[in-house]
């Protein structure tokens, strides 16, 4: 079976109903995920939980859920954060930040239109934007090198300028990804149309 791609969690959606998932069985399969646990974990047996066409597609399924953010380059401090180089799928790169105290910083776009003098990331401008599965990916990649229970969108990117993705990616993570709203912080140099959503 051909593995499916992925960018926004609405993708990865349609791809489940597609195999037969009920919302039940695309809760499941996006909790694990978001989780960083394998589709085969749970209390349930897949033989008895799942349709056939859904249980025969989940290796191609986490395969492509796992290449959607790849670790290619870790680089710890000494006070306890480690910058991440994500590789995506189409081969761009961003970073993702291990923070102390379960936290992680997020990348939301590829580059940034912006251009902050005090940032490195403008210098380039905006190359492309990050999906909301791209972006949910970064901290289920997190999850596999240590616990994160808080998400910061302050990393690479205006988050404000991709908002669709990012909110689709917060509801994702506050609801299955097992991450308490008031620990899912939206940082913005002032956006007007992030106080209106």
């Amino acid at each position: 079976m051909d593995t499916p791609r992925f960018q926004s969690i609405q993708d990865i959606r349609a791809y489940l109903r597609s195999q037969g998932a009920l919302e039940r069985h695309e809760m499941r399969v996006l909790r694990l995920w978001t989780q960083a646990k394998a589709q085969d974990s749970g209390r349930r047996s897949l033989e008895t939980f799942m349709p056939k066409t859904l249980r025969e597609a989940l290796p191609s399924l986490s395969q492509a859920l796992q290449g959607l953010a790849t670790l290619r380059e870790q680089h710890p401090a000494q006070d306890g954060s480690a910058r991440l180089l994500v590789g995506l799928q189409d081969g761009q790169t961003v970073e993702s930040v291990l923070l102390p105290r379960e936290g992680l910083c997020v990348s939301s776009q590829v580059g940034c239109a912006v251009g902050c003098v005090f940032c490195m990331t403008g210098r380039e401008g905006l190359i492309r934007q990050v999906g909301s599965a791209e972006i949910v990916a970064q901290v289920a990649l997190a999850r596999t090198l240590r616990p994160v229970k808080k998400v910061v969108f302050m990393g690479m990117g205006e988050p404000a300028h991709n908002l669709d993705q990012v909110l689709e990616a917060i509801d994702l993570l506050g609801t299955v990804g097992n991450i308490g709203h008031k620990n899912l912080v939206f940082s913005t140099v002032g956006d007007v149309r992030v106080f209106k959503r």
